[in-house]
């Protein structure tokens, strides 16, 4: 891993990737940047830290978006379950006062029906009563 990491290193600073380990003292054999192992510790770990980072913020990203889409989709499903209650609701309120329309219809026809024929009936009778004197 540390050597995938100084070589992903070597080609961002410079442009030669080669490396040399050397000590205390000794002159480097390429001109550079040249770090001590804690340094290149240090920066492995911030690196890895940043992308633990973007991890956590991705996945925290994604988990908000989500919880937004299911609390919208269930809203929405209130929303529409409500309204398909209402609506039934409704209909069976209509349904009902036709059918006491109808039971209003069907008594207005006899009232209209016995008030016709009993008024012709008692225009007879007294067409039949005046004939006899």
């Amino acid at each position: 891993m540390l050597n995938i990491f100084l070589l992903l290193i070597s080609f961002a600073w410079s442009e030669d990737t080669s490396y040399t380990d050397i000590k205390e003292g000794e002159r480097a054999p390429f001109s550079g940047i040249l770090m001590t192992n804690g340094a290149m510790i240090q920066m492995i770990a911030v690196q890895e830290s940043k992308f633990k980072t973007c991890e956590l913020d991705k996945k925290t990203q994604l988990e908000l978006q989500k919880n937004s889409t299911d609390t919208k989709y269930l809203l929405y499903e209130a929303k529409c379950t409500s309204e398909t209650k209402m609506y039934e609701g409704l209909i069976a309120a209509r349904d009902e006062q036709i059918k006491k329309d109808k039971t209003k219809d069907v008594i207005q026809r006899f009232a209209f029906y016995g008030g016709f024929v009993l008024g012709s009936a008692t225009s007879i009778g007294i067409v039949y009563s005046l004939n006899q004197n």
